[in-house]
């Protein structure tokens, strides 16, 4: 049983149950849990050494055989996710699916045998979501904690205090990356294998220590399925539930002398583990750690407990929306002005769905955060929006969604060109279309910043990529500068083949 569900959970969803996926670059996990009076009891899990990481091309392509073993992992998967709804899987990458640049068809196939979009996220969300994981696992004690998770691909560093996160970084270090970088010559570790990978972790970890050293915390955790291998191999010196410094110590020379000491671990885990070894002995030492307590809980766990806030009042996106709102000084009167007009002729014309993306929600957030780049320049705030709200790292946003946003809020004025969403597929074009003209026209009718009256609002209709914008009788002839802007909107709608007709 895990500890209770930040937020009361909306009870009235078709199941109790709810899935998350966790597309890795060593395993791919799957767990299923029940909520029951705001309660996560965790009632099946699935896992799977894929190792992903080892069939990423120089190229960017994934192999054929480790598309065929993950494509063959997630059939066995779906298998207990059918009787799951669709809303309440929810799936996501990591490192290796950020890294691998043509991963498209692979996901594609993906996401038909799971029923549901595959979000590829970025470190920094990899790290909220392991930290909540954990968060909700142990006890709050008001002290700051450090969480280390160690991937295939990657390693998240958090330092949090209860449920919230404080610091977060992801490096480069992984345990399959590096055997192939390192160890992959190696069909026993030598020495001088393992101390390359022992300094090249050190060198990545150096660049966060500082830092990190200075912030302090009181306890560490070890959330990955290397804390917990290592953890059993030093069980007899430890007991199991932690990891000492001095076994890290005795376990990085026993792995070079004893060639049946991985004997007991399954072969894909035990051919990364030493790898493994290696940079949780150089996370031990750069970090000063003297005792690692070892955690269960982490990313997957994590995702359960996103997707419950995302069908409760605890969307972890709405907080990030509002903490941008506060750092780049938002006007967020005439946010709220926008946002509220631009879902009023939403309501009115709908459009074609957006796989992965909640239409409504990603307009009203766009329309919150449309000035953002105002605190930069004022002539060319969407192009700074844009950039800020695509490179950034952003909580609770996948990068699909990240990539919508800043699209969103960097056409919302000025010139329209097809060539803005050369990198969007017909589909994707089809459904941003409709969300943009709403946006666009909502922050032309609010171009004086003031509210503007019901009986004042415009109807919106559409049929095909034909827009019709119908206004009270008299109101165009009263407001000349918004006629005068909604004549320069036809123009740009016609240079990507929309059409807008206002009376």
């Amino acid at each position: 049983m895990c500890g209770k569900a930040a937020g009361k959970l909306n009870m009235t969803q078709a199941s109790p149950y709810f899935a998350a996926v966790d597309l890795g670059s060593n395993s791919f996990h799957m767990i299923i849990a029940r909520i029951e009076d705001g309660q996560m009891e965790i009632v099946d899990r699935e896992k799977e050494m894929v190792q992903l990481a080892r069939g990423i091309r120089p190229d960017g392509h994934l192999t054929v055989d480790s598309q065929t073993r993950a494509l063959d992992c997630l059939e066995r998967f779906a298998e207990r996710l059918r009787d799951i709804p669709a809303d309440q899987i929810r799936a996501v990458g990591t490192k290796s699916l950020r890294s691998a640049s043509q991963s498209g068809a692979f996901i594609r196939k993906a996401e038909r045998i799971l029923r549901t979009p595959i979000q590829i996220i970025s470190g920094y969300e990899e790290a909220r979501l392991v930290y909540a994981g954990l968060s909700h696992s142990v006890r709050n004690d008001q002290n700051h904690r450090l969480v280390v998770d160690i991937g295939g691909g990657s390693t998240e560093f958090i330092i949090g205090q209860d449920w919230e996160p404080l610091m977060m970084e992801s490096l480069s270090l992984g345990c399959v990356t590096f055997t192939e970088r390192y160890l992959a010559k190696n069909a026993f570790p030598g020495r001088k294998a393992l101390e390359r990978a022992y300094l090249a972790a050190c060198a990545e970890i150096e660049t966060i220590r500082q830092s990190y050293v200075n912030f302090g915390w009181k306890i560490v955790y070890g959330t990955s399925g290397t804390a917990r291998a290592i953890a059993d191999l030093v069980v007899e010196r430890d007991g199991g539930a932690v990891i000492s410094r001095a076994s890290m110590d005795w376990l990085s020379e026993e792995v070079l002398r004893d060639r049946k000491l991985l004997s007991s671990i399954p072969a894909p885990r035990a051919s990364v583990l030493p790898a493994g070894i290696a940079i949780l002995k150089a996370v031990f030492d750069q970090l000063g750690i003297e005792t690692m307590h070892v955690s269960d809980y982490a990313l997957k766990e994590g995702l359960i407990y996103d997707t419950i806030g995302r069908l409760s009042d605890q969307d972890s996106r709405k907080r990030t929306v509002r903490k941008l709102q506060e750092q780049y000084k938002i006007d967020v009167a005439q946010a709220s002005r926008v946002a509220d007009t631009a879902l009023y002729l939403w309501k009115q014309i709908d459009g074609p769905e957006l796989p992965g993306v909640s239409r409504t929600k990603i307009l009203r957030w766009a329309a919150q955060l449309h000035e953002i780049g105002l605190s930069i320049s004022h002539s060319s705030h969407h192009q700074h929006g844009y950039y800020l709200l695509r490179f950034s790292d952003i909580a609770g946003f996948g990068r699909y969604e990240q990539y919508i946003l800043a699209n969103l809020v960097r056409s919302h004025r000025k010139g329209l060109y097809p060539e803005k969403f050369a990198d969007m597929d017909e589909t994707a074009v089809a459904a941003f279309v409709p969300l943009l003209v709403c946006l666009r026209l909502a922050v032309v009718l609010h171009r004086r910043r003031e509210d503007l009256p019901s009986s004042e609002l415009p109807t919106l209709k559409v049929k095909g990529t034909k827009y019709r914008l119908v206004f009270p009788k008299g109101w165009l002839g009263n407001h000349p500068l918004t006629k005068a802007s909604l004549d320069d909107e036809k123009e740009q709608y016609d240079r990507i083949g929309v059409g807008l007709d206002v009376v």
